[in-house]
């Protein structure tokens, strides 16, 4: 009939679409973005690649719902975790993405290496994480984001974060990050080979990777928001105080010998011994670190040692395989302003050798958090933010008291603008022979909740170690207040939007060339993660099939077309020539829109990656010449197709026996005079 015909013809016209993805037939860029915020940098050279500006109303992030973003849905392992991710925890409203944190019990089930018994396990904090992983990357260029951050500025315990991760390691699934989280080192050092997984000693990489080419999955954290008590903390010059930001480059190889001692900022100079004291050698660590205004060098962490693990530990590494990780940080002073009203998170990112990352936060707030009544500013509140507001801005560089010898102090230029920290290739170079990441990378922003991260270290024995605030016994081990923050349900941060610039004259930056997509030619990853998928899965007990579910398009139960954005509410039977349901779905159709309720636009990476490329010049491909086909052809071709197949349909239901069950040419029913006359022949 019509209907099966038209069905045919759609799933054709779906294969043919694949001719738009060498004719730029779709774009990351949000059109709800306005033509201010997309030609910003143009003067610069710099056009708009991605953004998303969040002003669909209750747009959901599951697996599958949309064609950017993931919202996870799993156990955090990493970092001391007390927090399970929801993806329920992550969705839109008021023109911003919200990543709400609550407390509540989540019971899962652990898997113990050692043993392979399964427990049953609780974690009392539910939050958000959602990332662009595998769908959308870039490598280079301009990252601006607007945002609120969640909590109170005075109240420890919430670990916010907006930052990027190189694409061959998937954030949280420890897998997939261990010997690859976060190496950026292109030089064969057989002494490290066995550490880094993707070394460039090896003269053959598989899975579709360059030879001798070392790979990551470094990590730059745009902001880290770390809130708690006031109070100036040591070793910081000039003075900063919580709330402070972290920002960011996490890298490896790290510094083995001489490290500074966390607390203190590193001792350029040694004792040769001449006064008394025990001689020491100078400490080693990055020179010509940039900061600004409000900015000191984070003295409270300086990396990670990865050791060898314990057998029943989620991942395995031994003795070979251990090395030091870098942690390459500035903190800068955030105000109560930062929590009340959208502010501007920038990073420059200008990937590889010769390469620099810079960030900057800008200097005026926007629009206010919505749903909370305006407070009257007292002088008490006036007086505490000119505090925080140590090194003046836009004055000439003056080095304070106390400041890394070794570090520049930058200057300030904009008055919208304060240039936080900047790190230049040459310092990673010159100590450890890294370099600034030039792996493609995705966004990722999260709230977490850590025992590690503003949480009491230091309790007293009679302690209960534990961390519910449904239990009064682990009061001593919670921040103070932290429980009460949130007990209203509306503890949330609050991404307004996200942009990413990148260069159109690869001579207008330094660094490596500007990329979208998750599989450049130089830096291939498709191929790596399809070989190694399960360690982009969660783990047993769940039972994924693949790291990403396929896009949806409609499906959501509905009630009548307001449940279904753009798209309608539709009969399942209209939907499916097999269906006999009453049930109602949502259907997009060709409204632009997707996900199960089509409240997402439908975006796409019109990029073609390593892997396309191989695949037309492998031996076959090369030995042939493929045409360019236009799309009225291809179009015309499908519907010629859609025809001869529709036909075809036609005759076989025009030839369905009495019994209405078709059994094909094989089952010799194609009449009873047939059947009849081939028993004759056999007598």
């Amino acid at each position: 009939d019509s209907f099966t015909h038209m069905r045919l013809f759609l799933i054709l016209l779906g294969l043919g679409a694949r001719f738009c993805s060498t004719l730029v037939c779709s774009t990351f860029v949000d059109s709800d973005t306005d033509e201010a915020a997309a030609k910003k940098y143009a003067s610069e050279g710099f056009e708009i690649v991605f953004s998303d500006e969040f002003n669909t109303p209750d747009r959901q992030f599951k697996d599958g719902d949309d064609p950017t973003w993931t919202a996870l849905d799993k156990n955090d392992y990493t970092n001391a975790a007390l927090h399970y991710y929801k993806d329920t925890a992550v969705s839109t409203s008021d023109g911003m993405m919200k990543i709400k944190t609550d407390f509540g019990v989540n019971t899962f089930k652990a898997k113990n290496e050692k043993t392979g018994a399964f427990t049953r396990k609780n974690k009392y904090y539910t939050s958000g994480q959602v990332q662009t992983w595998n769908k959308f990357c870039f490598t280079g260029g301009i990252v601006e984001i607007d945002a609120i951050l969640p909590g109170e500025p005075n109240t420890a315990g919430l670990w916010p974060a907006m930052w990027i991760l190189g694409n061959l390691g998937r954030a949280t699934y420890e897998g997939s990050t261990n010997g690859i989280w976060p190496w950026s080192y292109d030089t064969c050092d057989r002494r490290l080979q066995h550490a880094q997984h993707v070394s460039g000693c090896s003269d053959v990489n598989h899975y579709g990777l360059n030879a001798r080419r070392g790979r990551g999955s470094t990590e730059i954290d745009i902001l880290e928001l770390m809130p708690g008590e006031k109070g100036w903390l040591p070793s910081t010059f000039p003075k900063i105080q919580r709330p402070y930001g972290a920002m960011t480059l996490q890298v490896a190889p790290g510094v083995e010998k001489n490290r500074p001692q966390s607390g203190s900022v590193p001792v350029r100079v040694g004792n040769d011994g001449t006064n008394g004291f025990p001689p020491t050698e100078p400490q080693s660590w990055y020179e010509g670190l940039g900061f600004g205004s409000n900015t000191s060098m984070n003295p409270f962490f300086y990396g990670t040692y990865l050791g060898e693990t314990k057998p029943e530990e989620p991942t395995h590494r031994t003795k070979k395989e251990a090395f030091q990780a870098d942690a390459v940080g500035a903190m800068f002073q955030l105000t109560k302003a930062h929590f009340e009203r959208v502010h501007t998170y920038r990073m420059e990112w200008q990937p590889g050798k010769g390469g620099r990352i810079d960030w900057f936060v800008s200097t005026e707030g926007g629009r206010e958090r919505p749903g909370v009544k305006k407070k009257e500013v007292n002088k008490g509140d006036e007086e505490e933010e000119e505090e925080n507001t140590v090194n003046k801005r836009h004055k000439e560089p003056v080095k304070p008291s106390g400041f890394d010898p070794a570090s520049k102090v930058l200057p300030q230029t904009s008055s919208k603008w304060t240039h936080a920290f900047s790190i230049e290739d040459e310092s990673l170079s010159g100590l450890q022979g890294s370099q600034v990441p030039a792996e493609p990378s995705y966004l990722i922003f999260n709230t977490a909740v850590s025992s590690t991260w503003g949480f009491p270290y230091d309790t007293p024995d009679t302690c209960k170690k534990c961390y519910s605030c449904f239990d009064p016994d682990c009061a001593c081990a919670i921040p103070p207040g932290f429980c009460e923050s949130l007990k209203n349900g509306k503890t949330s941060m609050l991404i307004d939007s996200v942009r990413v610039y990148q260069a159109k004259d690869d001579d207008a930056h330094v660094g490596n060339k500007h990329t979208v997509g998750c599989d450049p030619i130089g830096y291939p990853t498709r191929e790596f993660i399809e070989g190694h998928e399960s360690l982009y899965m969660r783990p047993i007990p769940f039972t994924d099939k693949h790291a990403l579910l396929p896009l949806k398009s409609g499906g959501g139960k509905c009630t009548s077309d307001d449940d279904c954005g753009e798209g309608v509410c539709t009969k399942e039977a209209d939907l499916s020539f097999w269906s006999k349901s009453s049930n109602t779905v949502c259907n997009c159709g060709k409204s632009g829109y997707m996900g199960s309720f089509c409240k997402t636009k439908i975006y796409g990476d019109d990029e073609p990656g390593a892997y396309d490329y191989e695949l037309n010049t492998s031996w076959f491909f090369k030995r042939i010449s493929i045409p360019y086909i236009p799309v009225e052809l291809a179009g015309f071709l499908v519907a010629l197709v859609a025809g001869f197949i529709g036909a075809f349909v036609v005759t076989l239901k025009k030839k369905k026996i009495s019994g209405g069950t078709y059994r094909g040419v094989a089952g010799n029913e194609m009449t009873p005079q047939f059947n009849k006359a081939r028993r004759a022949l056999h007598r």
